[in-house]
């Protein structure tokens, strides 16, 4: 028999009464009704504290406030130009060739900048951790000093490797050793290995992150291309959820390989 877990605990002083019932010894009472406990909003402890569980605003577009797709005009060069039509042709048929968490892959870095799910960050002296909850990706960001390790660059992983340092109260990042393989948004919108990425990241005020972000290319982008991500606080006692892609329950595989999409609330 399956019991609900209510928010009171409720069910386990009805549990606690079975168990006795039955001559089963129940199990130690628990130290407080967890409705009794009320959380409270954190309190940076200096502008340099990022911690906490934050909310992307500002949409699923790399750009800020513009929808996914070439409506953001990339400074794309004429090579990946061809690619990112590709992609958009390929999306239009229900063929998502340019994104590769349509297989559930990692979102990769920057990509990661831009979720829309939580994302919660915990830190310390040495570091800066990123936690997504979409995919339930890790970011370090090491602030101990380091320096990149010999041949990062060319070691490319879905989030390379990211040092910082601290210039004030901004946090200076640089990261390298990117794939290429992975995308800026689910349009497809490319870079190439060759990307470096620079973030400048700082608490404009106790509830609001700002991450601008650098993207350096001289492989797929005409020009260096800056944006500036925002994150929102979420409500106290926020946390971030498990998000198990490779089950697959949001996009099925057909027999002829194209990828659906199941929407949250939908039967089917």
């Amino acid at each position: 028999m399956t019991m609900q877990w209510n928010k009171r605990f409720g069910a386990a002083a009805i549990a606690a009464a079975a168990l006795a019932a039955a001559g089963v010894a129940a199990a130690p009472a628990l130290a407080a009704d967890a409705g009794a406990w009320t959380p409270k909003p954190y309190k940076p402890k200096s502008k340099r504290d990022f911690t906490g569980v934050w909310d992307n605003p500002d949409g699923i577009g790399w750009t800020p406030g513009l929808p996914p797709g070439p409506g953001q005009n990339p400074p794309l060069t004429p090579e990946y130009k061809k690619i990112f039509d590709e992609h958009q042709k390929n999306a239009a048929e229900g063929k998502p060739t340019g994104d590769l968490t349509a297989a559930c892959l990692p979102q990769g870095m920057p990509r990661i900048m831009t979720m829309t799910y939580p994302m919660e960050i915990i830190q310390n002296e040495t570091q800066v951790n990123i936690f997504a909850e979409w995919n339930e990706q890790t970011r370090r960001i090491w602030i101990d000093g380091r320096p990149h390790p010999e041949g990062a660059a060319d070691e490319h992983t879905f989030y390379g490797h990211s040092i910082g340092h601290w210039e004030g109260d901004v946090l200076v990042v640089d990261t390298v050793g990117l794939r290429g393989d992975t995308n800026l948004e689910a349009s497809g919108l490319p870079h190439s290995d060759q990307l470096r990425v620079r973030e400048r990241i700082w608490l404009e005020n106790d509830n609001l992150l700002k991450d601008e972000i650098t993207l350096i290319d001289p492989k797929a982008y005409t020009r260096p291309w800056t944006v500036t991500k925002r994150f929102n606080r979420m409500e106290p006692g926020t946390t971030t959820l498990p998000y198990v892609c490779l089950e697959n329950q949001r996009n099925p595989v057909a027999a002829d390989g194209t990828i659906g999409v199941v929407l949250q609330g939908s039967n089917q």
